[in-house]
């Protein structure tokens, strides 16, 4: 059995090392295309995540709670800040409502 696991781990990391300069390419020429097809995936096959976050302001402490769709707990979290609290509170800060802004805590809650 200890011989057998050797052997899966050593052909994944074969099969990492060929897949690896591939994707690079493929990224390098084809991002649009590549990130518009994993968020529609996301979209059709990810878990929905109950997403708790403190943002602090000028203006104080605010908790925002809202759900995203993702495969993992980390994705979920990282899709929270990228796609909701960062481009919400820019807006914010542009239109002259706060002055600044700071993300102290994200989680996830059960809903």
């Amino acid at each position: 059995m200890e011989e057998y696991i050797k052997q899966l781990e050593l052909r994944v990391t074969e099969l990492e090392r060929r897949f690896y300069p591939i994707e690079k390419v493929l990224y390098e020429k084809f991002e649009s295309e590549i990130e518009e097809k994993k968020s529609y995936d996301i979209q059709r096959d990810g878990t929905n995540y109950n997403i708790l976050a403190k943002v602090e302001t000028d203006k104080g402490i605010k908790e925002i709670e809202f759900v995203v769709k993702a495969y993992t707990d980390k994705q979920a979290l990282f899709v929270a800040n990228r796609d909701f609290i960062f481009p919400n509170m820019t807006k914010l800060k542009e239109a002259g409502k706060v002055q600044w802004f700071k993300t102290i805590s994200k989680e996830i809650i059960n809903g």
